[in-house]
């Protein structure tokens, strides 16, 4: 991919040079022990941001530590860090999503975006109309409105459907493309333990946002590698 890849800079970036882009794509995977799921992701995101003639970076936020899976506190300390960088538009994205068509827009066409509509898993259809999991689209200010993703979960399950509660909490309209160009194949995985406490921390959602989020997050400044393809956030948490 380094030798193909001939547009990519140094950290996973590119900057078109026929065209101003309208937005600064941070692309932010949550990441740890996913190394083939990585490298198909790459594989095939790369080229769609190019043809897209987006200005991108591609953001890997590696959870380094050994305890519970924390993707929420991921993405936040992820957005925080690719903020520094000027990035105006924040594609959330799951590692083992693989977009199936260039049509899907990565460029914050609206805010908050779920992209991930029609997932091959679940036939290519939406499981339920409040769903923003797999990969979204956020501008600053919406994602600052909701105060981000919770902190509070851990292991698999329930950070995405209380989001979406911070988002129905703010009046936020979720936008989607339709069914047949919002496609992408979800890679074989092993699931990750499950939360079990999901169901009780989803009931109070709708006022927790507040004070649960970006504005209490606490975490020690971390370790930012440049690959060729990606940068490397590696995070404690």
């Amino acid at each position: 991919m380094e030798f193909r890849f001939t547009w990519v800079q140094t950290g996973g970036h590119h900057t078109p040079t026929r065209c101003k882009p309208r937005e600064r794509v941070a692309i932010l995977i949550p990441f740890r022990n996913r190394n083939i799921h990585l490298r198909i992701l790459l594989n095939n995101l790369h080229p769609i941001l190019y043809r897209q003639q987006l200005g991108y970076t591609i953001y890997v936020l590696k959870q380094a530590d050994e305890k519970p899976f924390n993707r929420g506190k991921l993405f936040n300390i992820g957005y925080l860090e690719a903020k520094k960088d000027n990035h105006t538009c924040f594609v959330f994205h799951d590692v083992d999503l693989i977009p199936e068509n260039d049509h899907i827009l990565y460029g914050c066409v609206r805010s908050p975006m779920h992209l991930s509509r029609a997932v091959n898993k679940f036939n290519y259809k939406l499981p339920y109309k409040e769903l923003l999991g797999g990969v979204a689209a956020w501008k600053t200010k919406e994602f600052e409105q909701v105060n981000g993703w919770s902190n509070l979960f851990v292991n698999w399950g329930g950070e995405d459907d209380d989001l979406s509660y911070r988002t129905i909490a703010n009046k936020l309209s979720i936008f989607r493309f339709r069914n047949s160009v919002a496609r992408y194949t979800m890679l074989e995985h092993r699931r990750t333990p499950v939360n079990t406490a999901r169901h009780r921390q989803l009931k109070d959602s709708y006022t927790r946002y507040k004070i649960d989020g970006l504005s209490s997050l606490v975490y020690e400044s971390p370790r930012i590698q440049r690959y060729n393809l990606f940068t490397m956030v590696s995070i404690n948490t």
